[in-house]
């Protein structure tokens, strides 16, 4: 829960200081959800391209995809805005992690995003017969 706290609070000053403070805390729940869902997506393109004879029923996988990032959104709401909570987690960590750089908010979505393309591709040479 620290991490995923201490990922808010990085992006959550990051949309401050683009402007956005407004709708900061939601934003910063959709990164982390939409970071979340690209390591989903990576998964299924894995998955598809080691086991390539399963039948999967796309109706049902995109609701299921759907669900999951909606109750990833309210999860991640209960968690850390519902009651005023994110001013509690931003008021902690501003006091301990000011000044630090961190890399790890730029590293997690990155690499979902890289995991993503890395499996589509796979998947598409696969297809082309060269995989």
């Amino acid at each position: 829960m620290k991490q995923i706290e201490f990922l808010f609070f990085r992006y959550y000053k990051s949309q401050c200081r683009l402007g956005n403070s407004d709708i900061a805390p939601f934003s910063a729940i959709l990164i982390i959800s939409f970071s979340i869902m690209l390591y989903y997506f990576s998964a299924f393109f894995y998955i598809i391209t080691i086991l390539p004879d399963i039948e999967i029923n796309k109706t049902c996988f995109t609701t299921i995809t759907f669900l999951f990032l909606f109750f990833l959104i309210i999860l991640f709401y209960l968690l850390l805005v519902y009651k005023g909570k994110y001013k509690k987690i931003i008021k902690s960590h501003e006091n301990e992690l000011f000044n630090k750089f961190s890399v790890w908010p730029i590293l997690i979505p990155l690499m979902g995003f890289i995991l993503f393309n890395v499996g589509w591709i796979l998947k598409m040479l696969q297809n082309q017969g060269r995989f």
